[in-house]
């Protein structure tokens, strides 16, 4: 999607690379997926090349029945809200990836920190597991310790966001991955599991899934030994 944009707008990837101050190498290697399109790379084509349709944001989103997806509009709205300290349906609903990506570049900073607040202080488990998506998706280095201290505390938000790390790599449906998470040992297919945990615990770009990845990592040894 991102190489397809910039050829329509007919810019070079030697030009498109410069704006970006990223090296040309780079740049092709995150067009061709064989490296994630950070919010930082995002947010540089809109800039550069106008909006960009919703599919180049699309993850493999989590398997909950209820977790969120919406159009642009809605969530230009959410992020309004989000801004004005108002977290809508983020308190009730997960969210999926691309409403995480969508919201970490879109955010203003006193979005960002009502999200540092929400995610200590959330009325519900779900916004704080939502805020600390968001968070980790927006690669802070200043939010890093934030995040982990989270992951290591608050224990609903440890255990949803091992499940969605394990739904999302997965595919497998809601009730398998928290069953998963809570007994490795009941894995589907555990090799296949740990191959993927493996990459995530290499990402630079977010926290969140490098914990959780080295987590699920560490609970999959015993099993993976039998």
């Amino acid at each position: 999607m991102l190489r397809q944009k910039r050829k329509e707008a007919g810019v070079s990837l030697t030009a498109m690379a410069r704006e970006l101050y990223v090296s040309k190498s780079h740049l092709s290697n995150v067009e061709a997926g064989r490296r994630p399109a950070t919010v930082a790379i995002v947010r540089g084509y809109e800039d550069q090349l106008g909006p960009i349709g919703d599919d180049m944001l699309r993850r493999r989103d989590i398997t909950h029945p209820r977790v969120m997806t919406a159009d642009r509009p809605t969530l230009t709205e959410l992020a309004r809200s989000i801004d004005n300290g108002d977290p809508g349906v983020l308190a009730t609903s997960p969210s999926s990836r691309t409403v995480d990506f969508f919201l970490a570049a879109k955010l203003t900073e006193p979005g960002i920190e009502h999200m540092r607040e929400w995610v200590r202080t959330g009325r519900t488990s779900t916004l704080r597991a939502n805020a600390l998506a968001v968070l980790s998706k927006l690669n802070r280095a200043q939010d890093t310790a934030l995040i982990i201290d989270v992951l290591e505390t608050d224990q609903r938000v440890k255990f949803l966001s091992l499940v969605s790390e394990v739904s999302k790599l997965t595919q497998w449906d809601w009730d398998t991955a928290k069953q998963v998470v809570r007994e490795p040992a009941t894995a589907p297919d555990a090799r296949k599991l740990a191959k993927a945990l493996t990459k995530e615990v290499l990402l630079d770009n977010d926290a969140e899934s490098r914990w959780c990845g080295a987590y699920l990592l560490k609970e999959l040894v015993p099993v993976l030994g039998k």
